[in-house]
This record gives structure tokens, C-alpha cells and sequence, in this order.
């Protein structure tokens, strides 16, 4: 077969090899641009989850779902949660509340924590990944945010910002098909008034869109110890209940808030968007959580709910239930006061497995009804473990209690800031049981009067304008009524209204016709109010000349249920005005799951 030989001259094969060559090198080089530029306007995915974080989201939403969800007033439209992860089970709970609601689009309004925004607020888009999968922000409404360039800045802090990270799960867990709206706030200053309203404006716009939701992420008080933290998270809910928009704005960064701004935006938007009902659904402190109470620093963590309508479990100091004699609407002092409280044993173990403040869920909105609670402690708070949980009731050590050391900050956050220590089990644990209760309690702040012969103490305080002593009798071991009686007509004639707690009588009896000669003799020294505790049954009241006399309120937080007469209790509002002392009764039941709740005839 004949071949055919095309024959190229070298000089012209190097002309094209280098024309080749050339065009590979523009059209690699177009290729390397295009990729540059779709790097450059790929849009970031952000980490939501690591095992640590994993973790804490589903502590915290286990918890969260072994309860009812926690409603607010009407529609809830906003809600308040912690970011840090040790209250992983608030921020369940107020995400949880919020998704009851069924909002498609969440706003998230954290702090800037690390200080990266250049402007008053920042956002970004992308895309969050969790657990439980993807989370979209809304392209859309961070297009409007980003078209006021001096107000908005778009940012990549949000790949640290926790405030934001640590909310995400829980949200894309209880509301799957959400998009997000992230915002950062810069912590710098609070803005002037023209930005501010600027602010405002702008999330008006969005938050006037059907089926939103806000999440303010804000912690509260930092750094400081319990009895402090406490101290400042009263200011904070007082301020912040009764919507006082200035002492918002001003609130100490970082002792009340870490976030004065966010708070405020709130709200602003909510009295202008018809759901400023606030109300508390969750407080904590790290303290407590971790079970550390004497740390020097702590952090304290809410959980309140915003709804279009008001709600009975209300975030004001002292009116959260609706009572004869309210201290909220009253310039007279208000009293609650209750009977046996107990921590150990059964209760223990839900404490341990539900949280402390399980023991209270259904009964806080009472023990806020007054300016503040009083009730007698059966047993000290030591360090030791318990020798009674899990024994065979009826023998030795079923008896021999000791309370956790978290019991303390427990009743302070629950408004029991008075306990009686005058009772049988105060020392359980021996002098330096005593010892350490006392310890306890002063840490956290909560006062005590009482305790054994020749040691035990009186508590004086004052509420609005009225001052007040609390004495102690104890039958077991106290001191003998003549003394008491002295103790009385001292504290009496120093111009102060004495409370009597009287830990006498026998236990599951009804006859009181043994105490009321003590009782006669407490009234003629000048007692204005005697409250008798350990027969663990309600007893029969009386008037004894001007004295009010309860001679058992029966038991509080007990793990008894074997007769109904012993899971059924009283708390009294006890009222003072022009001399007079007058109480309202509210009966209590102990449930089997530890809790103790209103009584519902």
C-alpha cells in the first residue's frame, strides 16, 4: 500500500507546538480565575457540632422533653435563652417554647463576644451544619440587613461566635425546616439614639413577617459569687420585667448582662410588635449547676418566654400569682410561709436526675406571691454523702439526713431566704453539721434563726419599713419555752414584729392540747404570728388574743406518701398591715415524682 508523508518544516511544527501551548495557558488561566472567583463568593458553612457541644444538645433536650412545653401568654413570639452549655436544658426549654408556635424564620441575637464587628451589628450568610443536619440563614433577610452598609456589616466572626453556634441544634432539632437570621451585636457601646432606632426599624421589618420568632442568646450576671450573682440577677429581672426601657439599656456589662442591648431591642420590638408579656420559665446559676456554690465566679442563666398574651406564671418579682394580698400591689409586707422542707433520700435522687429545680417547677409561681419565703430546714447541708438514700424505711439510717450543699443557692433562686434550723434532724450530722449549714447559707444568702439549747439564734431583717424577727422553739433539744418566751418579749419591746416557728408536737397527731399552753405563753410574750412544724400533717389555727397561730403547716418537699393526710400541706401569705396580721391560705400536695404542686380539689 502506498503511504503519503506530509512533510511540515521544524520552524513551522515549533510554531504550533508554542501556539498550543499558548492556548492551553489562557484557557487554564481562565479556568484558574473562575475558580478563584467561585471560591471567592462561596458562601461559609458553619460548625454547629462537635461531641462536646453533640453532647450538652441532647442533655439538654432530654431534659427539656420529660415536661410539658412551657408556654407563655397567647403565641409565643420571642424568647430569651443562655448560650453557655452547662443550661443546655434551658435553652431547650425556650427554644422548645418557641417552636410551639410554629415560626419558619428564627432571628438569633447574640453578643459579639470576641469584639470582630466593625459596626453596631453584624450578620453573615451560608449555612449552619448540626447533628441533626443543615440550617439555612435566610438569604433573603440578610439581603435587607447588609443594604444599610453603615448600620450592618457583614462578617465570618460567626465561625467563634458561640452565642449564636451553641442555639443552633436546638433549633434546627425542635423547628427542622427553619431558617435562621444570625446577628451579632457589638459590645462596645450601646450606639446612639439614632442607630438604635435605626436598629429597630430595620427588625420591625422582619419581625412584621408572618411566622418569625426571636432568640435573644444572653447570658446574665458574670464572675461574681452566688450571693452576688443572686444579688444583681434581682436588679436585672426587676428592671427587665417591668419593662423600665432606660435601666435596660444601663444595665452593668458583664455583672447583670452580657448583653444590655439585646435585652432593650427586645424589648422595644415587643411593646411595639403586642407581646411584652414576659415570663420566666427557667434561673439558674453555673454555681448550682456544677455544684460548686462557693466559687468565686459564676454565671448566671433565664429562660423567659414572650407571648401576645399575659401568662399566670408572670416574670415580676412578687406578683407572679394572683393573690388576695399581692406584694406587688401592695405597700404592705407579705409573708409566704411554709412548712417541713427536706432534700434528701427519694427527693435526692430526682434532684440528682432531674434537677434541683424540678423539685419547684409547678409551685414557683407561689413562692414568688410574697416579698419572700420562710420555712423550717430539716436538716443541715454538709459535705457528706447521704446515709439514708435507698435504706429500708423504719430503720436507723433511714432517719440520719444530710442535704446536698447545692441546697442552699437552691432555695435562694426559689425566693426562700429565711429557713428555721430549731428541729430534730438539724443535727444529723453533729455540731459541725450545724456548722456547715450555716456556712451554706450564708454563702448563697439565705438567713436562718434556730438551732439546739444555748446556740440557737434569732434573724432580723426588715420589709418595707416593718422590721421583723424570726425566733426559733425547738422541742428536740432547744431551748426551754421560758427562755424562748424571754427571747419573744425582747425582741417585742425593741419595737419588732416577732415570728414564732415552733418545731413540737408528735409526729401524724392531731391533738394539740399540749402545745397550746406554749403557744398562750409565746402569744402573752409578744408573738404576732406562731407557725408549727414536724407532725407533718396540717393541724388546726387559731387566734389567741391578737396572735395568729398555725400549729402545723404539715410537710413542703417531703418524700412521704404512704397517707394522704402527710402529702397534703399549707403556705400562708401572710399579710402586715397597721398592726394586723392576717393569712391566705394556699394548699399544697406533694407529687410522687418529687415535686410539690398547688392542691386542685
Amino acid at each position: 500500500m502506498a503511504r503519503y508523508h506530509s512533510v511540515v518544516p521544524r520552524a513551522a511544527w515549533e510554531k504550533i507546538v508554542l501556539a498550543a501551548l499558548a492556548a492551553v495557558l489562557i484557557v487554564g488561566g481562565i479556568a484558574i480565575q473562575f475558580h478563584k472567583e467561585a471560591v471567592s463568593v462561596s458562601k461559609p458553612v458553619y460548625s454547629a457540632s462537635t461531641e462536646g457541644l453533640d453532647v450538652a444538645v441532647a442533655e439538654g433536650i432530654s431534659k427539656a422533653d420529660r415536661d410539658p412545653i412551657p408556654v407563655s401568654g397567647g403565641k409565643t413570639r420571642a424568647v430569651i435563652v443562655p448560650h453557655h452549655l452547662v443550661a443546655s436544658e434551658a435553652i431547650a426549654i425556650g427554644v422548645k417554647a418557641l417552636a410551639s408556635s410554629s415560626p419558619r424564620t428564627i432571628i438569633v441575637i447574640s453578643p459579639d463576644h470576641f469584639g470582630r464587628c466593625p459596626t453596631l451589628v453584624c450578620t453573615t450568610e451560608g449555612t449552619y451544619h448540626t447533628h441533626f443536619g443543615d440550617t439555612a440563614i435566610s438569604e433573603e433577610d440578610i439581603a435587607k440587613l447588609l443594604s444599610h452598609a453603615s448600620l450592618v456589616s457583614s462578617s465570618r466572626l460567626f465561625t467563634d461566635e458561640h452565642g449564636v453556634y451553641t442555639i443552633v441544634p436546638f433549633i434546627k432539632y425542635y423547628l427542622p425546616d427553619a431558617k435562621i437570621v444570625p446577628i451579632a451585636v457589638s459590645q462596645r457601646s450601646v450606639g446612639d439614639e439614632k442607630s438604635r432606632n435605626e436598629l429597630l426599624a430595620l427588625l420591625r421589618e422582619l419581625l412584621s413577617e408572618q411566622d418569625v420568632g426571636l432568640i435573644i442568646s444572653s447570658d446574665f450576671s458574670h464572675y461574681l459569687p452566688l450571693a452576688q450573682a443572686n444579688a444583681m440577677d434581682e436588679k436585672t429581672q426587676a428592671s427587665f420585667c417591668e419593662g423600665k426601657s432606660d435601666e435596660i439599656l444601663r444595665l452593668k456589662n458583664p455583672s447583670q448582662s452580657d448583653c444590655p442591648l439585646c435585652l432593650w431591642v427586645l424589648e422595644q420590638e415587643a411593646e411595639t410588635g403586642g407581646f411584652w408579656h414576659p415570663a420566666i420559665a427557667w434561673h439558674s446559676n453555673s454555681a448550682t449547676l456544677l455544684g460548686d456554690t462557693s466559687a468565686k465566679s459564676t454565671t448566671s442563666h433565664f429562660s423567659f418566654l414572650l407571648g401576645e398574651e399575659a401568662s399566670v406564671n408572670d416574670c415580676s418579682a412578687h406578683d407572679a400569682v394572683s393573690v388576695s394580698a399581692s406584694a406587688a400591689t401592695s405597700t404592705a409586707p407579705a409573708i409566704l410561709a411554709v412548712g417541713d422542707m427536706f432534700f434528701d433520700r427519694y427527693i435526692r435522687q430526682v434532684a440528682d436526675k432531674r434537677g434541683p429545680d424540678y423539685l419547684f417547677s409547678c409551685i414557683n409561681p407561689l413562692l414568688r406571691s410574697g416579698d419572700f419565703v420562710v420555712g423550717n430546714l430539716e436538716g443541715p447541708i454538709t459535705t457528706s454523702p447521704s446515709t439514708s438514700e435507698g435504706t429500708v424505711i423504719g430503720s436507723p439510717q433511714n432517719y440520719g439526713f444530710t442535704f446536698p450543699t447545692t441546697t442552699a443557692a437552691l432555695l435562694f433562686e426559689h425566693n426562700v431566704r429565711v429557713v428555721n434550723l430549731g428541729n430534730n434532724h438539724i443535727d444529723n450530722q453533729g455540731l459541725s453539721g450545724i456548722s456547715s449549714t450555716r456556712t451554706w447559707l450564708r454563702s448563697a444568702g439565705v438567713g436562718y434563726f434556730g438551732g439546739l439549747a444555748g446556740g440557737s439564734s434569732v434573724y432580723r431583717t426588715e420589709d418595707k419599713g416593718l422590721k421583723l424577727s424570726f425566733v426559733s422553739y425547738n422541742q428536740f433539744g432547744g431551748d426551754a419555752p421560758p427562755l424562748v418566751a424571754s427571747t419573744i418579749a425582747n425582741e417585742r419591746s425593741a419595737g419588732r414584729t416577732v415570728i414564732v416557728y415552733a418545731h413540737w408536737g408528735t409526729e401524724y397527731s392531731e391533738d394539740v392540747t399540749a402545745l397550746r399552753p406554749i403557744a398562750e405563753l409565746f402569744a402573752t410574750s409578744g408573738a404576732a404570728v406562731i407557725i408549727g412544724s414536724h407532725p407533718h400533717i396540717v393541724l388546726p389555727h387559731e387566734y389567741i388574743a391578737s396572735t395568729l397561730v398555725y400549729y402545723s403547716l404539715g410537710n413542703f418537699i417531703f418524700d412521704q406518701y404512704f397517707d394522704p393526710r402527710v402529702t397534703q400541706g399549707l403556705a400562708l401569705l401572710l399579710a402586715f398591715d397597721n398592726g394586723k396580721v392576717t393569712a391566705k391560705e394556699y394548699p399544697v400536695v406533694l407529687d410522687t415524682d418529687g415535686r410539690t404542686c398547688p392542691f386542685k380539689s
